[in-house]
């Protein structure tokens, strides 16, 4: 809710309870061209870069699935848009995915959005997939939602919900709890493990509403599903990146080749989130919060408890990277 607004997100808070809700858990980027590398390959976001409009560099990162394949498993990315939007198809295709489903694999009716088929057609499409599984194989599959972006136009009406940018989020939550509830019914939730996490701040709150810039980029991560056994909270420090080795630790799958990736459950971990704008990149840890702007070469933002160190070990880390992105 905002502002004493009607509830939005009902089901995401409801299926949040059922399992694991990372509290304190950042976005790395601004873009999905930005969080899809982050997400997928554990690769932190760059102020004035994409890694994932470059070929020869994607061809040279790790991916979750990549890893899951290893150890048997089938892969499948489901988007209701253009999957050559921003090279995504490209990327999608080296990090490891057997199966691209997009537009073209929806019919015409289904295709009313400036995005494509709208998110109710591709989660029932993943759905339909999901009810012919067999035991015998492994599957991950990822659902790209489109909703939630400009022109915000979607088959919903929430009368207790006036901005149409809210209503287009509702939308999306409420087709997330159909697709719970039909993992439910045919009998996939018990041996399912589902991950929520948005690909970057959205436009519901705006900018202007949100005006601290480490509180945009703070976003829900929800680990559920009948795997999961114990229901928490937790605190901890974390970022998108961080998903490919809590995930994999959790599987006794080997994540070394994730550099940049930490496991959010291990204690022994430095637990923290960089994340990046347009030319500026923030860092959080439990010392504090600072925002720097990269062409200016000032500090945008920083919390009363951060020091000099954090801003240091943020300047460190995007050097670090951008090292790291040269050799790839």
């Amino acid at each position: 809710t905002l502002g004493g607004a009607a509830p939005i997100a009902v089901n995401m808070d409801s299926i949040a309870q059922e399992g694991i809700l990372f509290t304190n858990c950042f976005a790395n980027g601004y873009r999905t061209d930005r969080a899809l590398p982050a997400i997928i390959s554990a690769y932190p976001a760059q102020p004035t870069t994409s890694i994932m409009k470059d070929v020869t560099k994607t061809d040279n990162l790790p991916s979750i699935p990549r890893a899951l394949k290893d150890v048997g498993y089938n892969m499948t990315y489901y988007y209701g848009g253009d999957a050559n939007f921003t090279n995504m198809n490209a990327f999608l295709v080296s990090a490891g995915f057997d199966r691209i489903i997009s537009d073209k694999d929806f019919s015409l009716e289904d295709k009313l959005s400036k995005w494509g088929a709208h998110d109710h057609h591709v989660f029932a499409r993943c759905i339909g997939d999901i009810k012919n599984y067999t035991d015998e194989v492994p599957k991950f599959a990822i659902i790209q939602t489109s909703s939630s972006h400009e022109p915000f136009e979607v088959p919903y009406n929430n009368p207790k919900i006036s901005d149409k940018k809210a209503n287009a989020f509702a939308y999306a939550d409420s087709c997330l709890g159909d697709f719970v509830a039909k993992l439910k019914e045919i009998g996939e939730w018990e041996k399912s493990l589902v991950i929520i996490v948005p690909d970057h701040y959205g436009a519901y709150p705006s900018r202007q509403e949100i005006q601290n810039p480490v509180d945009r980029h703070r976003i829900p991560l929800i680990f559920t599903g009948g795997v999961v056994k114990e229901k928490q909270k937790i605190e901890t420090i974390a970022s998108q990146v961080d998903i490919a080795a809590t995930l994999l630790y959790q599987l006794g799958i080997p994540h070394d080749q994730f550099v940049f990736s930490k496991n959010i459950l291990n204690p022994s971990s430095p637990h923290y989130a960089f994340f990046v704008d347009q030319s500026q990149f923030g860092m959080v840890n439990e010392d504090g919060e600072v925002v720097y702007n990269c062409d200016s070469e000032k500090v945008k933002y920083i919390s009363d408890s951060c020091d000099e160190d954090n801003l240091v070990f943020g300047k460190v880390f995007l050097q670090k990277l951008y090292d790291d992105l040269d050799k790839r």
